[in-house]
C-alpha cells in the first residue's frame, strides 16, 4: 500500500459550509483532539487487504454528502465492527495545520464476500441517503470552540477549517483493525461532480488501488434506482461495481 508524498497539486477549493443541522447529533472539525465517544476494545477480525477502498465522494451539491465505499476482498463474510479509519490532510490541501478526522465502526456492519459497504458522513436517511450503509458522523473530531445549541446539536465555529468536509478534497485515507493497517489511499483532489472511483474493469485489490493515476478515474454514472428517488446530486455508483476507467491514465 504505497502512499503519495505529502505534496502535490492544490485541489479545487471547496465552498465554505457552515450551517446548523438539526438532525445531526455531532459534527466534526479538524483540530487534533480525542473522540467525543469513548473508544471500544478492538474486535475487528481483519487482515491486510481484506477490505479495499474503491470509491470516494467529496463535498458537492445535493443530498448525498461525503462517503467512502469499501469492498470485501477477503473471500469470507466480514463484520467491520471495530474497524477504525483516519483522514489526514496532505500538503497542498485547503486545510491548515496537521488536521485529521477519525472514525470507528461501533456497531455490527456485515458485508458478504465480493460485496460493497458505504460509509457516509451524514446521519442515515432512507430517501436522501439510500445507498449509505453506516454513518460515521458521530465520531468526527470537534473543536473546543464549538457551541452546543438546544437539543444537543453542535454548531461549528464560522471558519472554513470548521468544515470537516473540506479535508476530503486532498487526503490520506487509512483503515485499521487493531494495530494492523488494512488499506490506505492518498489522493490529490476529488472530482467536483461524481466520484473518484477505482477501475471497475479490475478486481478490487489493496495493492492495485495504490496506482492512483493508472487505476482511478471519475465516475459520473448514476444508474436509475427506485430507492434513489429522494436523493439529489451525482452519487456515482455507491454499493455497486464501478464502471471501467478509460485506457489513458487519469493524471501525469
Amino acid at each position: 500500500m504505497i502512499e503519495l508524498p505529502r505534496d502535490g497539486r492544490p485541489p479545487r477549493r471547496a465552498s465554505p459550509w457552515v450551517r446548523v443541522l438539526g438532525s445531526i447529533s455531532l459534527l466534526g472539525s479538524l483540530a487534533p483532539a480525542s473522540c467525543l465517544r469513548a473508544p471500544e476494545p478492538c474486535v475487528a477480525d481483519l487482515d491486510e487487504g481484506d477490505v479495499v477502498i474503491t470509491e470516494i465522494r467529496g463535498p458537492q451539491d445535493g443530498t448525498w454528502g461525503e462517503w467512502i465505499e469499501l469492498y470485501n476482498a477477503s473471500g469470507r463474510a466480514l463484520d467491520l465492527r471495530g474497524m477504525r479509519g483516519t483522514l489526514e490532510r496532505l500538503k497542498g490541501s485547503d486545510i491548515d495545520g496537521e488536521a485529521e478526522l477519525t472514525f470507528l465502526i461501533r456497531d455490527a456492519l456485515p458485508v458478504e464476500p465480493g460485496a460493497y459497504v458505504v460509509l457516509g458522513t451524514l446521519p442515515l436517511h432512507p430517501t436522501r441517503l439510500p445507498a449509505v450503509d453506516y454513518s460515521i458522523n458521530a465520531d468526527f473530531r470537534t473543536e473546543p470552540e464549538q457551541v452546543e445549541a438546544s437539543g444537543g446539536v453542535i454548531i461549528p465555529p464560522a471558519s472554513e477549517n470548521a468544515d470537516p468536509r473540506a479535508l476530503f478534497g486532498s487526503a490520506r485515507l487509512r483503515l485499521f483493525a487493531c494495530d494492523r493497517m488494512i488499506d490506505s489511499l492518498a489522493y490529490i483532489g476529488l472530482p467536483p461532480d461524481g466520484t473518484l472511483a477505482f477501475d471497475g474493469a479490475r478486481p478490487p485489490d489493496a495493492e492495485d488501488n495504490d496506482e492512483l493515476c493508472a487505476h482511478w478515474c471519475t465516475d459520473l454514472d448514476s444508474p436509475p434506482q427506485p430507492e434513489w428517488t429522494g436523493a439529489t446530486g451525482t452519487p456515482g455508483t455507491p454499493g455497486m461495481p464501478n464502471p471501467p476507467c478509460p485506457a489513458e491514465p487519469s493524471c501525469d
